[in-house]
């Protein structure tokens, strides 16, 4: 079970509706990019990876699935983890 709260990393692969997907997911704070402390640079996410300061694995799955219900979307797949250290190009 994924109850640890914290930096949460998901990532994604829907049927339908990528963009209304990732819009609704971001209305519930997710984000789809990152800055680093003293990094002036802005990061972006793969299209369908979002992370969330203050989720738990399992809520981010419930947010998934319910974001898709809502747009009968089907979850292709996902994964969910938490990500203490984020690193990009």
């Amino acid at each position: 079970m994924g109850t640890t709260i914290g930096n949460l990393l998901i990532s994604y692969d829907v049927n339908k509706s990528y963009s209304q997907v990732k819009a609704d997911m971001e209305k519930l704070g997710y984000h789809d990019h990152f800055k680093n402390t003293n990094d002036p640079k802005t990061y972006v996410l793969p299209n369908t990876t979002l992370w969330h300061p203050k989720k738990s694995s399992d809520q981010a799955l419930i947010n998934l699935k319910t974001t898709c219900k809502s747009l009968q979307a089907i979850i292709e797949k996902a994964v969910a983890i938490n990500a203490s250290e984020f690193v990009g190009l």
